[in-house]
């Protein structure tokens, strides 16, 4: 339950509209707080320091930043629009995630919000010369604040909607999630493979409506299982669209409350669009789409696919499971079905050599890269990389016109 908790406050945090919502309520609290922090202020020293001068500091306040936010949102909106266009359309999710973006937004609107309702209570009785003092204050910080971010944007705003830098989060959250796939294959439940029978009269645990299973929430279901005294057997993964009603999962027998089944429900987080968190297809995907866009007729960039392809190869060693991470599961009670290797090379490396059939850059970067990954990898993702090399090469052999060409090709691959 405290890791369900931990997730979703994760994906709160990161919606454009939570961290402007606490941002402002802050900037409303420090308001008031600067007329009970006025008895503190020794009398005289408004005369001392102008406090009176707080007044038009406020004005301007709310006109810049005001004018600063509408503009920052005209130049998100408009990197958004230029990355879907460009490196393809969900590469929007991450630039939808950019907490750096965020913070800066919501620290003009939390500005702007402090101003105003400054401006407001100066003009009614509570606000004393000495409270003005502390309004005062408050305001030369809250200006600090805006100098840092307005830098903090500038810095920012040379990489926003970038190839390189939407590329850059994109590998992030791709590798973090490999990484804890690697430490914890099937999250840390056992491996529900095809020699293992599903219980035939067992509970079956239905979606509550469509959408894309963005988590499974593990450790909530062992609790069930332990609590029922049963196993429960995953039968959809992350990633997946299902239907409404349609099987999520089922335990080992049919003694299961109703309340027990609808918390087996929820410990699927199913929602309209698929997440990094625990889907590194996902992120596999958008890079394949990257690289794909760029082999596009109307882009034919081989360099910037030739790019991702150099990403791909070190970030596919990632999947390769941790020493150890095949021990005894913590949750012994759940059954998960594995993340196939063959899928990691199908989201990336397969498209791209089918796109590029015809491109002898992009052909010998595939063969070179499968190579790295197989000169490193064991087990399972060897076999995948070596039979996704294999096809890559039938692909580019039957793209390539020039026969220079697919003799290089064939010198270069990974059987040669």
């Amino acid at each position: 339950m405290r890791d369900k908790f931990l997730n979703i406050a994760r994906r709160m945090l990161r919606l454009l509209y939570v961290r402007i919502i606490l941002i402002a309520a802050l900037s409303l609290m420090s308001v008031p707080l600067a007329a009970l922090l006025g008895d503190l202020i020794p009398p005289g020293l408004a005369d001392r320091i102008g406090a009176a001068a707080v007044d038009p500091i406020l004005a301007t306040l709310a006109t810049s930043m005001l004018a600063v936010t509408t503009f920052s949102l005209t130049v998100m909106t408009g990197a958004h629009r230029a990355a879907w266009s460009q490196w393809g359309p969900r590469t929007h999710v991450i630039l939808k995630d950019d907490t750096a973006t965020h913070s800066i937004l919501a620290v003009f609107v939390g500005a702007y919000l402090f101003a105003m309702s400054g401006m407001v209570l100066r003009r009614t009785p509570i606000f004393g010369e000495q409270e003005s003092v502390a309004l005062f204050a408050m305001t030369m910080v809250v200006i600090a604040l805006i100098v840092v971010s307005i830098i903090r944007w500038i810095a920012h705003l040379e990489d926003l909607g970038s190839f390189g830098e939407t590329l850059a989060q994109v590998e992030r959250r791709t590798a973090v999630s490999l990484r804890a796939l690697a430490r914890t294959p099937c999250y840390g439940a056992h491996a529900l493979t095809e020699e293992i029978a599903l219980p035939e009269n067992g509970q079956v645990i239905g979606a509550r409506g469509p959408g894309y299973v963005q988590q499974i929430f593990v450790e909530s279901l062992q609790q069930l299982a332990s609590q029922a005294e049963g196993r429960i057997y995953v039968t959809v993964s992350v990633g997946d669209y299902v239907q409404e009603g349609q099987e999520l999962a089922r335990f080992d027998t049919r003694e299961v409350s109703e309340e027990d089944a609808s918390a087996a429900r929820r410990a699927f987080a199913i929602e309209g669009a698929r997440t990094f968190v625990q889907d590194p297809l996902f992120g596999l995907s958008v890079m394949g789409d990257m690289a794909c866009r760029a082999l596009s007729p109307g882009i034919n960039d081989p360099a910037t696919a030739i790019t991702v392809i150099d990403r791909l190869s070190s970030l596919l060693l990632l999947a390769e499971p941790e020493r150890g991470a095949r021990d005894a599961p913590d949750c012994d009670r759940i059954w998960l079905r594995p993340l196939p290797a063959e899928a990691l090379f199908a989201e990336t490396f397969d498209r791209i050599a089918r796109d590029g059939a015809s491109v002898i850059e992009v052909q010998l970067a595939v063969q070179r890269a499968l190579a790295a990954v197989s000169a490193r990898a064991e087990g399972a993702l060897l076999q995948a990389a070596r039979r996704s090399a294999a096809r890559s090469l039938a692909r580019g052999l039957e793209g390539l016109s020039g026969a220079e060409d697919r003799e290089r090709l064939q010198r270069a691959s990974l059987g040669s």
